[in-house]
């Protein structure tokens, strides 16, 4: 059932933005905008992204098997950082044109009106995607599914620029687009800084963050019948969190009762905290 929540909003994007390569292209070749047709480019690179992020979600579920026990996970954000790498070259792409547009003179759009009207049809569809993508991401603890709909988001954005470079088009500044063009381009590989840092952060094992950190020590400190406990460590996986940490317990206890204790504290743990967990207890 989760993965076909997670199908059904990828196709949902897919089909925003087939409908925006082929309006934003065609806008900008029609009305000269050197912005709208960078806009367009975006949009394809995010339909090659809806097609990586099918790839990463479908290896990710596999389960884990001899050659890998703790899963598949890493797939995940493994998609999530070719994601970033293909912001960082579409970016790129962009602001070399923007500055050699820029270094030949004046440009002139030739219907701005049209620029400006696929724009802001372009920042409606692509901001409903984007909350639609980034709600079910947060709620299954998906990076892929963030990270995509940080891409729909870039996409919003760029289109606002893209409005923003015609309207200063339309009242005579003759270097509005490719300015806008520039500030799309810059835009993106600010997207893409941001989710290369988060994925790197998970492939390289760092802890979760404090926020999430916190709500782990608050669940184990309202268990009752542990003593204390200590060396908390965590690690993320894909969208599963792997946590292992020690308790201490009355000496008197029989071994089989406090190894009881250690698989009630775990079901409390996983019952109270919002998040697919991985829990060792020493």
């Amino acid at each position: 059932m989760t993965r076909n929540r997670e199908k059904q909003v990828i196709y949902l994007g897919m089909a925003i933005n087939v409908f925006l390569i082929v309006i934003k292209l065609a806008g900008g070749l029609l009305g000269s905008s050197l912005s709208l047709v960078a806009d367009g480019i975006h949009s394809f690179s995010d339909l090659i992204t809806d097609f990586i992020i099918l790839w990463g979600l479908s290896l990710a579920a596999k389960p884990a098997d001899r050659g890998h026990p703790y899963g598949h996970g890493k797939l995940e954000t493994l998609a999530s950082l070719v994601v970033a790498a293909l912001l960082f070259v579409v970016s790129f792409c962009i602001i070399k044109k923007a500055v050699f547009c820029l270094l030949q003179g004046p440009v002139h759009i030739a219907d701005a009106c049209l620029v400006s009207a696929i724009a802001l049809l372009s920042i409606i569809g692509k901001e409903f995607a984007y909350r639609k993508t980034i709600s079910l991401g947060k709620k299954l603890h998906s990076p892929a599914l963030q990270a995509n709909a940080w891409h729909h988001r870039s996409d919003a954005l760029s289109s606002l620029v893209v409005l923003l470079g015609g309207a200063a088009s339309w009242m005579g500044w003759p270097y509005g687009d490719p300015a806008a063009g520039m500030v799309v381009g810059l835009m993106i590989a600010w997207v893409a800084l941001r989710l290369t840092r988060k994925d790197l952060n998970q492939l390289l094992e760092s802890a979760v963050s404090p926020a999430i950190q916190q709500e782990i020590e608050n669940a184990i400190n309202r268990f009752p019948d542990i003593i204390s406990w200590h060396h908390l460590r965590t690690r993320q996986v894909g969208r599963e969190i792997f946590l292992d940490f020690h308790v201490l317990v009355d000496g008197n206890m029989r071994v089989v009762d406090s190894h009881a204790l250690a698989h009630r504290l775990e079901e409390f743990l996983k019952e109270t905290l919002d998040y697919p967990l991985n829990i060792i207890i020493h």
